[in-house]
């Protein structure tokens, strides 16, 4: 309704009206009316039963009420903060452009403002979201999308262990290691490109994946990089970063988002740069691999290279570069047979030797009040003991690393009387050397990871370590070794917390282990030392990285399986 406010003249002693922000005496409306509530529509995103196109795919939203004074709405999708679009002039409709980053259902609320601030009722507009829509491109050696092959590209190369990527091809870096195959995507519009990529020769700039609108590789073994030529000649739009290894796998994803003028780069699922401002210049042409077309050329594997006409956003690019861990072996000793206790889910088990035993306690103590508590095994209802006096055990199933690296975990238990020596808990020999040793260093009082660059005798080490608990100094201890080979970075934890600084270490992809792996001693020449006294349970093996995740788990006792 409107309001009029009366007032009286006091040097007239009689009543006037007098208008509220006016002016003559003349009574002026005071709006206290909530404007109408806006509806919204959208033709990619429509609010109705269905599920929409999709993850990494913008659509617009037009938001109008029929209110004549709106000039703004007020917005918030679910989850995320309030925002304010301003109409052009009062009455206006505005226009709302989003981009979904997962699937599944969520909603956008908007409210009208009014020119007087009056804000009218929240309305929601339901969207169920699809996933993202899958590459328009894709080429690997075993599914080429009738590619154009050079004669200087080999197929038949292993993929990146840990992928589903099962194998690759070798680009031989001359002038016939290519292949060309045409793609449908518009280069000028928002799109993606991935690919895996291990360089073998990083003497010169080369593109690993190039089209007349972009170009994918890596700088003179410095950095991989995604550019964009510029529409109006002037400098190359480039993005680089990460450091490229000879004869080292990485995953990079190219994202150019042409709503918002921004390329960016992603190795090994990680951000590593983007430049604000870019155009594409699109461009014609097919898809080349291995060779730009204006003489760089390149050297090394290549294979599951995918291009989108859409945005591929950070939660798949990441799921895309994930290398799984695999389990090489896992003994939760909870049993021995003839000196022999089973590997987890099969493989081969350990074999006991000296007095070690599998030491299972129980005691009557839930029903009988005056009986005499026993320590109970770390994990389930065995663990293997040690006396530190020539016991210890071995598999053939040694800790081999992959491309990836390899990750190694157990639960420790030391005696309340440690020994003032050395311990080992887990080593892994190789021909010349121990490649992997994990022990407690006496002099120290810590926890010490080392492993050999390179299988020979005075190989370097680098060594990562980790104070030992005091308190209580013979309690459970979970120890876990992860070496990633993408980042080169050793790290030890203790507990699931990473408790080590973490260590450079190259070369570790050249092992070759020649040896059993050792439980509770190092293993010299034919005989042992620094055997463990106490109770080893729960030995994990991987070739590839485990996750912050699957350490919790593992350090809670669980099977990973």
């Amino acid at each position: 309704m409107k309001q009029y406010v009366w007032t009286r003249a006091a040097t007239m002693g009689a009543a006037a009206l007098l208008a509220v922000g006016g002016a003559g005496g003349v009574a002026a409306a005071v709006d206290d009316e909530a404007p109408e509530a806006p509806v919204v529509t959208s033709t990619e995103y429509p609010d109705d039963d269905n599920w929409h196109d999709g993850v990494g795919s913008y659509g617009t939203f037009v938001i109008d009420s029929a209110s004549e004074d709106v000039v703004s709405y007020r917005y918030a999708w679910l989850g995320g903060p309030t925002r304010t679009l301003t109409s052009a002039e009062p009455g206006a409709p505005v226009s709302l452009r989003w981009m979904p980053e997962k699937e599944g259902p969520t909603y956008l609320q908007v409210q009208a403002v009014d020119s007087a601030g009056h804000i009218s009722a929240r309305i929601t507009h339901y969207v169920r979201v699809r996933d993202g829509r899958a590459a328009v491109t894709h080429w690997d050696p075993d599914s080429q999308s009738g590619a154009v092959t050079g004669s200087g590209v080999g197929l038949g190369a292993p993929g990146p262990s840990g992928t589903g990527v099962a194998s690759a091809a070798a680009f031989d870096g001359t002038d016939e290691g290519y292949a060309s195959l045409d793609t449908s995507a518009d280069l000028t519009r928002t799109f993606s490109v991935d690919a895996w990529v291990r360089p073998d020769d990083l003497d010169g700039s080369s593109s690993a994946v190039s089209h007349a609108g972009f170009s994918l590789g890596a700088v003179a073994g410095s950095a991989y990089f995604f550019e964009l030529p510029n529409p109006d000649g002037g400098d190359t739009i480039r993005v680089a970063g990460g450091a490229p290894e000879e004869g080292e796998w990485a995953h990079l994803t190219g994202v150019y988002d042409a709503e918002q003028k921004t390329a960016s780069l992603y190795v090994d699922g990680a951000s590593v740069g983007t430049v604000v401002g870019a155009v594409a210049p699109g461009g014609t042409g097919s898809l080349r691999l291995g060779a730009d077309g204006d003489g760089g050329h390149w050297s090394g594997l290549l294979t599951d290279v995918n291009v989108w006409d859409r945005v591929f956003v950070p939660r798949e690019i990441t799921a895309a570069a994930t290398r799984k861990a695999q389990r090489l072996g896992y003994w939760d000793l909870e049993s021995a047979t003839d000196g022999k206790s089973p590997a987890y889910a099969g493989g081969a088990p350990l074999t006991l030797a000296g007095d070690a035993s599998i030491y299972a306690a129980t005691d009557d103590c839930p029903w009988n009040p005056d009986c005499t508590p026993v320590t109970y095994p770390m994990v389930g209802n065995g663990d293997l003991l040690l006396d530190g006096d020539g016991d210890h055990a071995t598999t053939p199933t040694a800790l081999t690393p992959t491309d990836a690296g390899f990750s190694a975990a157990v639960h420790v238990r030391l005696p309340e009387d440690i020994p003032a020596r050395d311990m080992t808990v887990l080593s892994q020999p190789g021909e010349n050397t121990d490649l992997f040793t994990l022990r407690y260093v006496a002099v120290s009082r810590t926890w010490q990871a080392v492993v050999a660059h390179e299988d020979r005798a005075d190989a370097p080490t680098t060594t990562v370590s980790a104070p030992l608990e005091l308190y209580p100094p013979g309690g459970d201890h979970f120890l876990a070794v992860v070496y990633d080979e993408s980042t080169d970075q050793l790290r030890l934890y203790v507990g699931d917390d990473y408790a080590a600084d973490t260590a450079r270490v190259a070369g570790v992809d050249a092992w070759a282990p020649t040896g059993d792996l050792q439980i509770g001693r190092t293993l010299t020449g034919d005989d042992g030392t620094d055997h463990l006294a106490g109770e080893i349970d729960e030995i994990h093996t991987y070739a590839g990285v485990v996750s912050r995740t699957q350490l919790a788990f593992l350090a809670a006792g669980g099977t990973d399986s």
